[in-house]
C-alpha cells in the first residue's frame, strides 16, 4: 500500500484487536475460566430425532479461551469444519493449529479436543457417522 493510500485507508484485522475487558464484556466474567470447556453446541440433526440412520450434525461455538470436552467415539467417526474462528486441535496427543475454512477428519476411537486461541467465538460445523 503507498502512503498516500494509507493515508487515506485504514487496514484492520479483528483477530489482531485487543478485545474489550471492561465488566460488561463476556470475558470479564469468564476470565477465571480460562482453558476450562466454554461451548455450547447444538445437535441439528441426529438419529431419533430425524430421519437420520446414523449421521449426526451440530453446531459448536467454542467461546474464547475456552475449550470442548475432550472425549472419544469408539463407534464413530468425525468430521469438523471451522466456519469461525482459531485455535488449536488436539487428535490423540497430537496438536496443530486451525483456523475458519479448515476441514479434518477424526477416525473412531480417537481422543479429540478443541481449544479457542484466538479472541472471537470460534464456529465448527461437525458430522459423525457410525462405522460398521
Amino acid at each position: 500500500m503507498s502512503q498516500e493510500t494509507s493515508k487515506k485507508f485504514a487496514l484492520v484485522n479483528i483477530n489482531e484487536v485487543e478485545p474489550d475487558t471492561c465488566d460488561r464484556s463476556l470475558r470479564y466474567h469468564t476470565k477465571d475460566r480460562k482453558g476450562q470447556v466454554l461451548r455450547d453446541t447444538y445437535r441439528l440433526i441426529e438419529p431419533g430425532k430425524s430421519p437420520s440412520q446414523s449421521l449426526t450434525l451440530g453446531y459448536t461455538i467454542v467461546y474464547p479461551e475456552g475449550r470442548t470436552t475432550g472425549h472419544a467415539h469408539d463407534d464413530m467417526e468425525e468430521v469438523y469444519f471451522i466456519v469461525q474462528g482459531r485455535g488449536i486441535m488436539e487428535i490423540d496427543n497430537e496438536k496443530f493449529p486451525i483456523k475458519e475454512g479448515d476441514a479434518f477428519y477424526v477416525p473412531p476411537g480417537k481422543y479429540h479436543v478443541t481449544y479457542n486461541t484466538g479472541i472471537l467465538p470460534m464456529i465448527i460445523v461437525w458430522v459423525t457417522g457410525k462405522v460398521k
